[in-house]
This record gives structure tokens, C-alpha cells and sequence, in this order.
């Protein structure tokens, strides 16, 4: 009997562990970050380098410990990534077999698994309560020389379960492992970048009054701000409101940073804004901001 894994797998997460991926020579992946066709993925605390297969985005969701791939091309498929540490994989294959305890009612059981070039592959099955056929599922761990695997889980329709496989398989066969490296997630940090065509946006809200800020900054030093307060925080700096516009530096070392703000219009003084980075979320002082990528930046 197969089954549609799609809900059960982040049961499975917890058996394993892929930390925030730190920023180095290669660009880190940042959760919450849409990854396109071919882009390169690298989890430097496991050392493994890869790419988004072509025609597939991939995203490592906030909250989440897993990297999923989904398939834009039309088909149906959904690839899971995680890493562990290095194991037997003959050992792996075993359990693999004998099935891996998801609920009290459930277990994944491989189905012929074969070992070649450093990786385990197996169809995947699943026995228990609410088994369904819609789908197939594939598994494949990959062991590299420096201490980690990688392993990958792959869900697709009856019809397009080769073609996921083959994806899957292919992901882990082009990938590669170097030493891993477990600095911080904010070595050589840079702000600038990061806040470069970025919409910062807050919004604070208390009993009778709220404050919402949205201001982009653009890569060529110049930003745009849009300030509305109401009830009792218009009387909080009220000088800054509704729009504005001027030119921003930053200087920031590791998750810290001050943002300098001077403004075009007259009368209004240059601020000095605290910014840090807190578990991947950006704070202004000790309020949290949203970053999402702007539009109104010329190229």
C-alpha cells in the first residue's frame, strides 16, 4: 500500500538536523527565501553544495528545519532535504528495511534498497492507518568523506514518480562535500547587501494608538519612508510622518549594526537607527521589522 506522505513528512524531521546554513565564500540560504532553477544551495555545516534542479524552486521555510524543492513544471513533486552526521550505510539500509517508526500506527519501509558511489537509494512504502495511493515516494541518503550525509525525500503521483526520483537522485549525485564549517551564521555579515532593495515594515500597535513604518531602502543609498501614527504615539517624534525621502549608510560587524539616516527635507535631524539580527528576524531596537524585497528601486 503507498501513501500520500506529503502530511507526514516533517514527523520525520525531528530525527534529524540541518542547521542555519552561515554565510562564507558561497551565499548562505536564508529561510524564508525563494530559491529559482539552478541557483547553488550550500549547508556549510554539513559542507554539502548543490544546486536547485532546472525547473524547480526551493525554499527553507521559518520555523523549519528541512529544505523542500517543489516542481514547476507541472508535474506533481516535492523533494525534502535534510542532513545528519555520517553513518554506516549498510547499517542505515538494515533499518531502512526493517521500517522507521513515524506514529504508533505508521512506518516507512524501503523496498529493495541498493548501496553504490557513497548512496543508499530505496522506493519508500508506507504501513498503517490512513495509507493512500495517490503517491509514491523515494528516499536516498548521501555520504560525503568529511563527517555528514545528506538525504533527501522524494513525493510524486503514480505517473511523474520516476521523473522525481530521477531529480532527487540527480541532486544528491551533482552535489559535493568539502570540509564543514561551523562559524557563525553572521561571519563577515555584510548589511549593506543585505539591506540593499529591501521594504522594512513595522507595525506597533498599544490601547488608543498605532504607529505603522514601511521604509525601502535602495542599493544606490538613497530611501524612501512612509511613517502614520494615530492616538497617542503621533506625539512620539512627531516631526517624522508620512512621507519622506533621503540617503542611508550602515556600518555593522557580526548581527549588529547602525542604520544613518539623513533626510532631504528641512528641519528634520539625521537619525541614528539600532539595527540587529535576532534567529534570522531583524529588529529595530527591541521592535521587529519585516524585510521583504522592494519594487520601487530604480535598476
Amino acid at each position: 500500500m503507498r501513501y500520500n506522505l506529503s502530511l507526514s513528512i516533517f514527523l520525520i524531521v525531528t530525527l534529524f538536523h540541518i542547521p542555519s546554513f552561515a554565510q562564507s565564500g558561497k551565499k548562505r540560504v536564508e529561510p524564508g527565501k525563494m530559491y529559482n532553477s539552478l541557483d547553488t544551495l550550500y549547508a556549510p555545516s554539513f559542507g554539502f553544495t548543490s544546486q536547485v534542479p532546472g525547473g524547480w524552486v526551493g525554499a527553507l521555510p521559518r520555523e523549519s528545519e528541512v529544505f523542500l524543492l517543489t516542481s514547476g513544471n507541472g508535474s506533481f513533486g516535492e523533494i525534502y532535504v535534510f542532513g545528519r552526521e555520517t553513518t554506516d550505510l549498510q547499517q542505515l539500509s538494515d533499518l531502512w528495511v526493517e521500517g522507521v517508526e513515524i506514529t504508533d500506527n505508521l512506518k516507512l519501509k524501503a523496498i529493495s534498497p541498493k548501496i553504490s558511489d557513497q548512496t543508499l537509494q530505496s522506493e519508500v512504502v508506507a504501513d498503517g492507518n490512513y495509507v493512500r495511493r495517490q503517491s509514491r515516494a523515494f528516499g536516498a541518503t548521501k555520504c560525503g568523506n568529511q563527517g555528514a550525509c545528506i538525504t533527501v525525500l522524494a513525493v510524486g503521483k503514480a505517473d511523474d514518480f520516476q521523473y522525481v526520483a530521477g531529480v532527487a537522485l540527480e541532486f544528491l549525485q551533482k552535489g559535493t562535500f568539502e570540509v564543514p564549517s561551523f562559524e557563525s551564521p553572521y561571519e563577515n555579515f555584510d548589511w549593506k547587501e543585505f539591506l540593499s532593495n529591501k521594504m522594512l515594515i513595522s507595525y506597533n500597535e498599544v490601547i488608543g494608538g498605532a504607529r505603522q513604518t514601511q521604509i525601502t531602502l535602495c542599493e544606490d543609498g538613497t530611501f524612501a519612508a512612509n511613517v502614520k501614527k494615530r492616538g497617542i504615539l503621533k506625539n512620539i517624534n512627531p516631526e517624522y510622518r508620512n512621507n519622506m525621502s533621503g540617503n542611508w549608510t550602515v556600518v555593522g560587524e557580526g548581527p549588529e549594526a547602525i542604520l544613518n539616516l539623513t533626510f532631504t527635507k528641512k528641519g528634520l535631524s539625521p537619525l541614528t537607527v539600532p539595527l540587529s539580527l535576532k534567529e534570522e528576524e531583524l529588529f529595530v531596537e527591541d521592535e521587529r521589522y519585516y524585510a521583504s524585497g522592494a519594487t520601487g528601486c530604480k535598476n
